[in-house]
């Protein structure tokens, strides 16, 4: 489906009516849909190889691979598993006794940073969808405020005096509502994605760590 000249000066006319209002509502839509694509990008690399990464890691391990365990997480540190395993097994062979022995403090740290890292930027889509109703409805009331000033200039009514005022608060409100739900669906679609990973993360690690202490005992992993 392609868009004709007359459609393209048709948004365009539809756009300046809306007002001033409209600019912030575009900037607000800019931002939604660069959130929405670069989320989008980050799930769905981490399902690609989420759990082919994990099963592969674990054999490693298991083999007691150590240095190919961890460099396999180098080469995957798009997953937060990844990242994860890779701060306990460097702290697992540090030199300070007193390092080593934390190595499992380090993993839940990294576990809980790497959680907040899956919903960078999921705050714009949740401001966004609160705020843009509220701009539209500051655009309607400007709007509405024209309708009452061009009537004051005429010094009468009718539609044909106060119908561009009108126009615009309802252009300013409508945008601002499709603006908001299209942000409020993708915070929430966003919000319960990330639940799900956080649960798998966790249920990861918990079974990698269980893996290391049985590696570890008393020693340092070489």
């Amino acid at each position: 489906m392609t868009v004709t000249g007359s459609e393209s000066q048709g948004l365009f006319s539809w756009f300046i009516q809306g007002g001033f209002a409209m600019i912030p509502l575009l900037i607000c839509s800019l931002f939604t849909w660069g959130v929405i694509i670069e989320r989008a990008w980050k799930y769905y690399q981490l399902s690609k190889i989420h759990s082919s990464f994990f099963f592969e890691v674990m054999n490693r391990l298991l083999q007691g691979e150590i240095e190919s365990a961890k460099s396999f997480c180098d080469q995957h540190q798009v997953h937060p598993t990844a990242q994860i395993l890779k701060v306990g097994l460097t702290r697992m062979n540090a030199s300070d006794p007193r390092i080593r022995r934390r190595w499992a403090e380090a993993m839940e740290r990294q576990r809980k940073l790497s959680n907040q890292d899956l919903r960078r930027y999921l705050w714009i889509l949740g401001t966004i969808g609160a705020a843009s109703p509220f701009i539209g409805l500051f655009g309607t009331v400007v709007g509405i405020l024209d309708s009452f000033s061009e009537i004051s200039k005429a010094g009468a009514g009718g539609f044909a005096v106060v119908s561009s005022g009108i126009s615009e608060a309802l252009i300013a409100t409508a945008t601002g509502i499709v603006v908001a739900v299209v942000a409020v669906v993708a915070f929430n679609t966003f919000q319960a994605k990330w639940n799900g990973w956080v649960l798998r993360i966790r249920t990861q690690t918990e079974e990698l760590m269980e893996i290391l202490e049985n590696l570890s005992g008393d020693q340092k992993v070489k």
